[in-house]
């Protein structure tokens, strides 16, 4: 019976109530999950509240953040506009010779810029920051190179400060009694304790150009709201970089001073030769005249002075004219001491030149060195200095004398040394010596106000080669070579282009004194290792021809000027096609140059052109390097540069060294 029972009504009723009892439980996990679900939205809700939240508070603080970083960059900017009117004080000072001022305000400049570098702390946070923090550490270097250009700016003026009677400045120097050539002979003597603060100098200065040149142009844009931001700061690199290498160099030239003038009592003797450079040579000009000078303590005194024929008179070694110069000089046979100035690099001449005067007989045999002078340098000084007399000859100056359209000084120079006359006139030259006796003697009287002038004139003049030196020690040599006073020209570099263009005046009377040189030149990046340029040489003569029959007897300046022109390459290039030559141009090489060597005519009112297409060795496919060579005895003329299709002028008064992209 037991068997039966789940088969009975109840049996089954039981089994229902027990599945009812089963999903019981199924029932009750639903509602727990339902529940479950209700919390994990409301917590969703209230995590997004906190976000939000969190948000809100990163939002204010970025916006107290931007808040405070406007606050700071705004008075950053006006500390900058403060510091930089009192850097521009200082400039200004300086160029009024007024050192007290200088020093006041570059000690002021210190004061700001410190003030600056605090309020630049206060967003120290920006170096944590991923993208700006280079632009911060940019900003800080550009503040730690302020700091040390400005300590080399400091210590420079304390350093001219003791000098500064002597060298024409307003301040409380320690020369200021005595004579100018006293005060000269205390500064020569005391150089050697310069030589230390242009060693502490030098060393702030290199500190400058290393912060700055930690900074990357290439980061910032050309211009910001039309101010140029990026080439500036190149600018800023290469001057920086500049200066700290010009005092590097400089600093042997000053070392050697003291021994080249003569300090300490130890004489110095000179050979001082006047390049006429209307009548233009390799070196500059002419070698007309020449004079020997002693130099003791800083004080010059003209020995003997005479006309270069005079010389030559004396000259007994027989030595064939080069061809070169034969060609026009057809009246001579033999090569005279003033025509040995055939090279352009000063030195190369004036070793030929010296050996040859050294075999003369009767002239000084003790001589410690070589000084060239062009119209040009003597011009300049008379500028400055005002009228000149010489005694028993006059009163020059510098002012235009438009018989001639040249300066006064030239033309009563060219009247007494060029113009033909029915008699033998004796030591036509014999002027030069006094008149640079005149000049020297009025040159130590000059106000003190004046030698800032006498300085910048002079230093210009060594650069355009209007004034090169010569010496025998070698020490001295090679500062003046290290200060590009040498006259010397070199190689180029490896991937350097180079342009130098060595007229000599042949034949043509002083034609030179009109002449105006235009230069062109036209560069293709680099194929296969050359580059391909097309150089043009323009002269213009726009004065008519004078009447230059002897027996006229009239000044003849101006006549057909019969030119001998060298143009100098890098060693390797390639002569592709010349034009504007008498004939063929020859092309060989020389101290690593190549040089392309013809002649031409230029008829007084007239113009002539030389046009070369040349291949130069060159790699780099990105910058181009152009080296210029001034010739000395040139007055500034323009060369326009057009790379690539884009054009440059600049202005040719001394070296160039020229860069851009391709």
């Amino acid at each position: 019976m037991q068997n039966l029972d789940h088969l009975s009504p109840h049996a089954d009723s039981k089994n229902q109530d027990h599945n009812l009892t089963v999903e019981q439980p199924l029932k009750t996990d639903s509602f727990q999950s339902i529940s479950n679900t209700t919390k994990t939205s409301s917590s969703k809700k209230r995590h997004l509240k906190w976000i939000g939240l969190v948000l809100g508070l990163v939002l204010l603080a970025l916006g107290s953040v931007g808040s405070y970083s406007y606050l700071v960059t705004k008075q950053l900017k006006n500390q900058s506009e403060t510091l930089k009117l009192s850097l521009l004080q200082a400039k200004d000072a300086f160029k009024a010779q007024d050192l007290i001022k200088t020093k006041a305000a570059l000690d002021e400049s210190q004061t700001k810029l410190g003030e600056l570098e605090s309020s630049y702390g206060k967003l120290k946070f920006l170096s944590l920051v991923p993208f700006v923090a280079n632009y911060y550490k940019d900003g800080q270097e550009a503040i730690d190179a302020a700091q040390a250009g400005l300590a080399a700016g400091q210590k420079a003026v304390d350093a001219l400060v003791p000098y500064a009677d002597v060298l024409g400045f307003k301040g409380e120097g320690s020369f200021g009694g005595g004579t100018v050539e006293d005060r000269i002979s205390s500064l020569l003597g005391t150089i050697d304790k310069l030589l230390p603060q242009l060693d502490a100098i030098g060393a702030d200065l290199e500190t400058a150009n290393e912060h700055l040149a930690r900074i990357n142009p290439d980061r910032y844009p050309e211009t910001v709201k039309g101010v140029v931001i990026k080439n500036r700061l190149i600018q800023a690199q290469k001057t920086l970089d500049g200066a700290s290498q010009a005092l590097s160099t400089y600093r042997p030239a000053i070392e050697r001073l003291p021994s080249i003038a003569g300090a300490e009592g130890e004489r110095k003797k000179y050979l001082i030769l006047f390049q006429n450079d209307n009548e233009l040579r390799p070196t500059g000009g002419f070698l007309t005249a020449y004079a020997v000078v002693n130099v003791e303590n800083g004080k010059v005194t003209a020995e003997k002075s005479d006309d270069i024929y005079e010389l030559d008179k004396k000259f007994r070694k027989k030595i064939p004219i080069p061809k070169e110069l034969g060609r026009y000089l057809t009246t001579e046979k033999y090569w005279h001491l003033r025509d040995m100035n055939i090279y352009p690099d000063f030195k190369e001449s004036m070793d030929v030149f010296y050996s040859n005067y050294s075999t003369v007989p009767g002239e000084p045999d003790n001589i410690d060195g070589i000084i060239a002078i062009d119209t040009k340098f003597v011009v300049h000084l008379m500028e400055i200095l005002g009228p000149v007399e010489v005694p028993g000859y006059g009163t020059f100056g510098a002012e235009i004398d438009k018989s001639c359209d040249c300066p006064q000084i030239i033309h009563v120079l060219s009247e007494i040394i060029t113009r033909p006359t029915p008699y033998i006139r004796e030591n036509r030259k014999g002027i030069l010596g006094p008149l640079m006796q005149s000049l020297i003697v009025k040159s130590y009287s000059a106000p003190k106000n004046l030698w800032p002038q006498l300085f910048e004139s002079f230093f210009a003049d060594v650069g355009a080669r209007h004034v090169q030196f010569y010496f025998l020690n070698q020490a001295d040599q090679q500062a003046a070579e290290a200060i590009n006073a040498a006259g010397r020209m070199s190689a180029p570099k490896q991937d350097q282009d180079f342009l130098a263009v060595v007229d000599a005046n042949l034949a043509g009377a002083k034609s030179n004194l009109y002449v105006k040189n235009e230069w062109y030149q036209e560069v293709t990046p680099p194929v296969d290792g050359y580059l391909t340029k097309t150089i043009e040489v323009t002269y213009k003569n726009p004065r008519r021809a004078d009447n230059c029959n002897l027996e006229a007897g009239l000044l003849c300046l101006n006549s057909t000027l019969k030119d001998w022109s060298r143009i100098y390459l890098p060693k390797g290039s390639q002569l592709v096609k010349a034009q504007g030559f008498l004939e063929e141009p020859k092309v060989y090489e020389t101290n690593g140059f190549t040089v392309v060597d013809g002649y031409f005519v230029l008829q007084p009112k007239g113009v002539a052109k030389l046009k070369l297409e040349v291949k130069v060795p060159y790699k780099d496919r990105e910058t181009y390097r152009l080296y210029v060579w001034k010739q000395g005895g040139l007055n500034e003329y323009p060369f326009v540069v057009k790379v690539d299709g884009s054009e440059e002028e600049l202005k040719i008064n001394k070296d160039i060294q020229y860069e851009t992209q391709f």
